[in-house]
């Protein structure tokens, strides 16, 4: 699975852009790469896009699970939003998984709803 992870607004808000087939090395990689960021980040809440719909094949609920309880929420970590899933089965898990681990998570079909949320927010 190919990965991109930028500042969408410097310090504020990252986003990531996975493409491809997902690994779960990958995966992990990926989101440690987010943490690094939230450290290295100045601001009390930092909140992170994901856009997902270029994934041709996600890993499987029961490898991302492990691998988001290894990396464990951020204590600065603010909401994380998915954007642009196409399989409800995957958003059901992203939201299940959500829940467990107590993230702040929504899922939306656009770039402009999500970023829509984090100004009301």
């Amino acid at each position: 699975m190919p990965y991109t992870v930028d500042w969408y607004i410097e310090n504020e808000i990252i986003y990531s852009r996975y493409y491809g087939v997902a690994t779960p090395d990958e995966l992990r990689e990926c989101l440690m790469t987010m943490r690094d960021f939230m450290d290295r980040s100045p601001r009390p809440l930092v909140h992170a896009i994901s856009d997902v719909g270029d994934v041709v094949e996600a890993t499987s609920l029961k490898e991302s699970l492990p691998i988001v309880r290894e990396v464990g929420q951020h204590p600065r970590g603010g909401w994380m939003l998915s954007i642009r899933e196409s399989s409800m089965l995957i958003k059901m898990g992203s939201a299940l998984g959500a829940s467990l681990f107590k993230l702040r998570y929504r899922s939306f079909g656009t770039l402009d709803e999500a970023v829509a949320l984090l100004k009301e927010m």
